[in-house]
């Protein structure tokens, strides 16, 4: 319990890091803090004088003549793809299978596997159990309580 609080602790802290970090010059001036510098005066920004500006917000761009749009596909086009995409899953379904059965076949050849396994003692059956004691028998062997 005491190893969640820590983990906890550890993560509000990390997540509010950025909030406690302090700047580098902070012993400077409050210019360095705000970002201005006190040696380059702000100046306003002339306006060229230019010929007078049409107010755009009330006309109307021109309307095009032909606006192109994408054509439809059509449904033949859509089941050809389709059966394509399903095709190829069912080619690399069954390759897969047989390339599983060769080297599993390769597996038995070489003598890699041995067919019968005896269990170890220490393993629980898997088998269910018939009555309530022989469940909470096989619960307390897998939990090892």
């Amino acid at each position: 319990m005491l190893k969640h609080k820590i983990l906890v602790l550890l993560l509000m802290l990390t997540l509010i890091s950025p909030v406690l970090a302090e700047p580098e010059n902070i012993q400077g001036t409050q210019g360095a803090l705000t970002g201005i510098s006190q040696e380059t005066p702000l100046e306003p920004i002339e306006q060229q004088e230019t010929a007078p500006v049409q107010n755009t917000v009330q006309e109307l761009p021109p309307a095009p003549e032909a606006i192109q749009y994408k054509q439809p596909v059509s449904k033949k086009k859509i089941a050809k793809k389709f059966l394509l995409a399903m095709a190829g899953v069912a080619i690399s379904s069954i390759l897969l299978y047989v390339i599983l059965t060769i080297y599993n076949k390769m597996r038995e050849v070489l003598g890699m596997t041995s067919k019968e396994e005896l269990p170890q003692e220490n393993m629980t059956s898997l088998t269910t159990p018939d009555n309530l004691e022989d469940a909470v028998k096989t619960f307390l062997e897998k939990t090892r309580f």
